[in-house]
């Protein structure tokens, strides 16, 4: 078993990783149609959007953020997730249950936990995954990266001092656990995209890699991993809503003389 394997097998049984392969795609697809390199657009811009549009698709999918359920909502309505994406991609949207995966940020950095690993997002230029500077991104992810790195997501207990070391970053109250990066990259003008899982680090020495180990997820079209999700080669056309600020849509169910019925928005 390699040391990646334990979160890979966990967010795969809870339906993160499928929702991550998901949301990639359809999240290039609405930055390709936004992008204009005449209008002056560059690498910042496409990282922007891309982030934009994945924060909003794993919200959708794990019912966080502005896709919150009510305390009375025992399911989502379809009316308000479908909105400003095209049906290809709500139809292959995976059915996480309420839940099942939390929204858990970072000094501002969105994340999404499950129980023992949290992810977070991160861009970079297609083609430059191990030339990522953690020190020169924000303060959250220089952290991140500096946290402990514990092999086979086991405890190392200090007998002296009868101590357990605890995975995770030391000033983080919120949870406890091992913090992830999926780092995105998508290239407008080729079309080229990739996704990639890891857990990241800061270098120690010259040309010491910047993770502790990272797995390629997606790359230009084609699922690598078996996770079930078809990917199409051309990315579907119609792009994502741009206004996905996390204003909190709580989900309502309507009253009905028989007390039920779906949930709308």
């Amino acid at each position: 078993m390699t040391t990646e394997d334990n979160p890979i097998v966990s967010l795969k049984g809870s339906g993160l990783l499928k929702t991550l392969t998901w949301a990639a795609p359809a999240a290039f697809a609405a930055t390709d149609q936004l992008y204009d390199e005449d209008q002056g657009h560059d690498q910042g811009v496409v990282g922007f959007l891309n982030f934009k549009h994945l924060r909003d698709l794993i919200d959708r999918a794990t019912s966080n953020g502005r896709f919150k359920l009510g305390d009375d909502v025992d399911s989502r309505g379809d009316d308000v997730v479908k909105r400003g994406i095209t049906p290809e991609v709500f139809r292959a949207m995976p059915k996480l249950a309420p839940g099942a995966v939390i929204r858990s940020d970072y000094k501002q950095s969105p994340g999404w936990a499950i129980e023992g690993y949290r992810v977070l997002l991160q861009s970079y230029p297609f083609g430059e995954i191990d030339d990522i500077k953690w020190v020169q991104r924000s303060d959250a992810k220089r952290r991140v990266a500096s946290q402990e790195f514990i092999r086979e997501d086991t405890l190392f207990r200090d007998d002296e001092f009868g101590l357990e070391s605890i995975p995770g970053i030391p000033d983080d109250d919120d949870f406890v656990g091992v913090t992830l990066v999926a780092a995105h990259a998508f290239n407008p003008t080729t079309k080229q995209f990739e996704l990639y899982i890891g857990q990241s680090k800061n270098p120690k020495y010259p040309k010491d890699s910047c993770w502790h180990w990272r797995k390629l997820l997606l790359s230009d079209g084609t699922l690598i991993g078996g996770t079930g999700l078809s990917v199409p080669s051309a990315m579907p056309g119609d792009g994502a809503s741009t206004d996905v600020d996390d204003v909190p849509m709580r989900i309502k169910k309507p009253r009905t003389d028989e007390g039920s019925g779906a949930a709308n928005g």
